[in-house]
């Protein structure tokens, strides 16, 4: 087996491992990223280069939107627990 295989099988369980176990939402974005690398890895090492390309560009996309969701996220949280019990539903 090819060392590039190797490697991108081990980001993929270590960043899988990382997903589950850790408990902070921050973390565990960092951790999909590392399980998206080695995806990566193993995509490039089967030799689909345009397929790898692709997920290269919109891998980083992702993870921003992502952030940005968990950033607005823990903020709603932290101002529910200040302002009021419930979070305002926003309905017409």
């Amino acid at each position: 087996m090819e060392l590039l295989a190797i490697v991108a099988i081990a980001c993929c369980l270590l960043g899988g491992i990382g997903t589950i176990v850790h408990t902070d939402n921050i973390n565990k974005i960092i951790m999909f990223a590392l399980l998206e690398t080695g995806l990566i890895g193993l995509i490039v090492s089967f030799r689909y280069l345009d397929v790898a390309i692709v997920s290269s560009l919109l891998e980083p996309i992702g993870t921003v939107i992502l952030l940005l969701g968990i950033v607005k996220y823990e903020y709603i949280l932290k101002n529910k627990k200040r302002y009021s019990k419930e979070i305002p539903v926003l309905t017409k």
